[in-house]
């Protein structure tokens, strides 16, 4: 595998129906998706194997989890393995950010 780049900006996909899921990359070791949330959507609380790290880029939200907590751009937030993780939009525009699962 070589390295890949990508402009999320060129990637981003809104969905009407469900929170838009782009994958942007996987290896034998971590995956990266590219998540797009409108107003109003969410992805519940859940449990994965391996860590996840998620970078917001645009739009603000409230963090579901074990420490519930408003996000916006620039924020940098790692679940560690077996910890519930969720997110819902709560702004008036659209919530982007990368999620980075490794292990």
């Amino acid at each position: 595998m070589t390295t890949v780049f990508h402009d999320y900006k060129d990637k981003v996909a809104f969905n009407k129906e469900k929170a838009g899921k782009i994958a942007l990359a996987e290896t034998p070791h971590s995956r990266t998706t590219l998540w797009c949330l409108l107003p109003g959507q969410h992805i519940h609380p859940h449990v994965h194997a391996g860590d996840h790290i998620w970078v917001i880029l645009e739009g603000v939200g409230n963090f579901l989890g074990d420490t519930p907590r408003e996000v916006a751009p620039g924020t940098v937030l790692i679940a560690p393995e077996g910890i519930a993780h969720g997110i819902e939009n709560t702004g008036q525009e659209g919530l982007v950010f990368v999620s980075i699962s490794a292990g």
